[in-house]
This record gives C-alpha cells, structure tokens and sequence, in this order.
C-alpha cells in the first residue's frame, strides 16, 4: 500500500499542483474580467492573487519538465560524443545532473532564506492582505521538486554507467507530443 502510494504520489506530484495553480490562475482573470466589464467593479485582490498563483505554477511546472526531460538543453555536442565514446557522453551526462543539483540545492537555501525574511518582516501583499511568505513558498517548494526530480536522474544515470558502461546510446529524441 504504501509503495502504491508513493509510487501515485511520484507519477502525479506536480500535475496536481500544477493543475491547482493554474486552475486558480485562470478561475481568477476569468473572474476578474467578469467584475470589471460585466458590473463594472474590478477588485484588486483576484488579479494579485492570479499573479501570484502564475508565479506558483512556473515554479511547479519545471519540476514536471525535469521528470519528463522536457527542460531545455543542447544534445547537439553529446550526442555526437555517444556515437564514438558512450561511456563518455554517460559521464558527462552525470557530471551535468550533479552539477544541476548543486545549482537547485544552493538556490534552494537562498529561497529559504528569502521566505524567513519575509516572515520576519510581516509584509501583506497590497491587494489581498496575505503574509508575502505564502507568496514566496512557492519558490523552495519548486526546488525542492526540482531537486528530487534530478536526484532521481542523477541516481538513475550513475546506474547506467554502472550497468552498461560501453552499450550504445540512442541519440535524444526530439521534443514532441
């Protein structure tokens, strides 16, 4: 059961709240243009509220683009590297997850201590009223999710290299649903 959840939970993580951020984005301009054009009675707490939920959903969003490996990248170079030296273009393959992690895990602790910050400070978002710190959640809970997402890679990879290190490679796929 409980490897059932975590797998449920692995697969859909970001979908879900993704799809939250962005639903409550879109219900919110919706929402908004109704109040403005239709009774002529716009309010300033949908639309900051709905940038904010934007802001949400990007930070989201790129965790689901690390899992799928739909963030961008040049394949070009290492791809031509796989066709002659597989086990190299697998090492730098790793070299580039690990370095990537690095990168998550320090910006990860600037955005912890962009959000302590804000707690102390106590700022309220002009429109809403509601503690800034909700607002800047978003950005380590996004590296977070980042960061497990290119562990994943990074462990997989490191695998790889373990189990076949000379097999061919296949050259990237292009991007495309």
């Amino acid at each position: 059961m409980l490897k059932w959840i975590y797998s449920h939970f692995d697969d859909h993580i970001e979908t879900y709240l993704a799809t939250t951020a962005l639903v409550v984005f879109a219900s919110l301009v919706i929402f908004q243009v109704v109040m403005r054009y239709f009774f002529n009675s716009p309010s300033t707490w949908s639309e900051e509220i709905a940038r904010y939920a934007l802001v949400w959903f990007v930070y989201l969003s790129g965790s689901y683009a690390i899992k799928y490996q739909r963030h961008v990248r040049f394949g070009v170079v290492v791809d031509l590297i796989g066709k002659k030296m597989p086990f190299v273009q697998r090492i730098i393959r790793l070299f580039i997850f690990i370095t990537w992690l690095a990168f998550l895990i320090y910006m990860f602790t600037l955005s912890i201590e962009m959000v302590r910050r804000q707690m102390i400070t106590g700022q309220l978002s002009p429109g809403s009223q509601i503690p800034m710190y909700l607002v800047y959640v978003g950005l380590p809970l996004g590296l977070s999710l980042m960061s497990f997402r290119v562990l994943q890679h990074t462990i997989r990879s490191l695998i790889d290299i373990i189990r076949n290190p000379l097999a061919p490679i296949p050259p990237s796929q292009p991007e495309g649903d």
